[in-house]
């Protein structure tokens, strides 16, 4: 007698066109093969989705900055693709302007005070948070930093004059309230950045360590603290100096002509020859960029001397 369940099971043609029952499909593993197939077209189809929106962030970047690049260098361009001479001309002039390197270290001062200033608050207030454990208040703190984010450039200068206006009328129009403005501007960054590596670390744990070998509070943050977070404070610091670098409302509204940065100074060439304004944006991203290039050499000799150190020890 015939089993009747393996007559109405489905059969499904193979590829030398002869139809196999399900059930000795299964038996044989095709299901498995089938399976597979679908699971590598699905990888397939995320690398192909991947690789688009890599390439249309990449063109939406780069191809800006290609333009102003080719623009600063451009001597005549009208009707063609590409320039039709070229020219330095533009980074002469800028380099032969007196104001140009005044601008760009006014502008190199501020961000690094900015940064100094906005990682030593976070740092001690994130250490204290982690120490006393107090959820509470890191909620608290990651409210109030969104403050400066939420709120456009114009109106934290505006505030920041009224308020200063009132309460300390000498600060207003002097680079100490664009340090302050700025570093208020750039605190959220830095404490998001930084929170990230406070959280990757014990540091409870390594204070309380320290402490029983007896080591103080300010040579447990040296010697311990401040390596551990090392790739996180350089992070953040490169993003607080690119973030002040290159801000122009704060600096127009906060100090003005009276204290000139290389944004007001482009602003001025804005008016004059948009090849001189290319060639000083040129400049801020070649500034940015180096200023990455080395945070990011600092930080792979860290890790290369760590791991050294790990190795030489088991051995």
């Amino acid at each position: 007698m015939k089993d009747s369940s393996a007559v109405l099971t489905p059969a499904i043609p193979n590829r030398y066109g002869i139809d196999i029952p399900s059930r000795v499909q299964s038996a044989l593993g095709v299901d498995a093969i089938v399976t597979s197939k679908r699971t590598k077209k699905t990888i397939s189809y995320k690398k192909i989705g991947f690789y688009i929106i890599t390439v249309s962030f990449l063109l939406y970047t780069f191809v800006p900055m290609v333009s102003v690049l080719l623009f600063s260098f451009a001597g005549k361009w009208t009707h063609t693709m590409l320039p039709e001479t070229w020219s330095v001309s533009a980074y002469t002039q800028v380099f032969s302007n007196s104001e140009f390197l005044s601008s760009l270290l006014r502008s190199c001062f501020v961000s690094l005070c900015v940064m100094m200033i906005d990682l030593t608050v976070v740092i001690l207030a994130l250490l204290g948070l982690k120490l006393t454990g107090s959820k509470k208040t890191e909620g608290i703190m990651e409210m109030v930093s969104i403050i400066p984010v939420a709120l456009p450039g114009v109106i934290l200068a505006l505030g920041c004059i009224l308020f200063y206006g009132e309460v300390f009328p000498a600060l207003l129009g002097t680079p100490l309230l664009l340090i302050l403005t700025e570093a208020a501007f750039a605190l959220p960054f830095v404490f998001w950045t930084l929170q990230n590596a406070f959280n990757n670390s014990d540091i409870k744990r390594l204070y309380e360590a320290s402490c029983i070998l007896g080591a103080p509070l300010l040579k447990f943050i040296c010697l311990i603290l401040l390596p551990n977070l090392r790739k996180g404070i350089l992070a953040a610091s490169a993003m607080s100096f690119t973030i002040c670098f290159n801000d122009f409302a704060l600096a127009q509204l906060l100090v003005g002509a009276g204290f000139k940065t290389m944004p007001l100074f482009q602003m001025d060439f804005m008016k004059i020859d948009g090849h001189q304004t290319s060639a000083i944006a040129i400049i801020s991203i070649m500034v940015t960029f180096v200023l990455a290039t080395v945070l990011g050499t600092i930080k792979k000799d860290k890790t290369r001397e760590a791991r050294a150190s790990v190795g030489n020890q088991h051995k």
